[in-house]
């Protein structure tokens, strides 16, 4: 019974942490091509889940393309909003979360 609530405890560990993982990989910045990229910006690995109009916020931004851009919070004028999917969020937690098992598996497996 034990050893079942362990193996239980440690793939919902690897679930959380396969979901912060892709939270946080919101913050990662992607490359824009064509500043018209810059209405429909999609943030989050492995899938993109997260789609923000950054038009609004570096529509005057003059700058050379292809350009990195990270995700903005507009913290004190501009009003942003960020569109969450939950489809591609889901197949992104599942896609870490496979990976982490796999990685669990053959450190298991190999050595120990």
């Amino acid at each position: 019974m034990s050893e079942l609530l362990d193996r239980l405890f440690i793939w919902l560990f690897l679930l959380l942490v396969s979901r912060f993982l892709v939270l946080i990989s919101i913050l990662s910045p992607v490359t824009i091509h064509e500043r018209e990229e810059l209405s429909v910006a999609m943030f989050g690995y492995p899938v993109p889940f997260a789609q923000q109009d950054l038009m609004k916020i570096y529509g005057e931004y003059a700058v050379d393309y292809p350009h990195k851009f990270t995700i903005s919070f507009g913290m004190l004028e501009n009003v942003s909003y960020i569109y969450f999917y939950k489809i591609p969020f889901f197949f992104s937690v599942l896609i870490v979360y496979i990976g982490l098992v796999i990685i669990r598996y053959i450190h298991n497996r190999f050595l120990i």
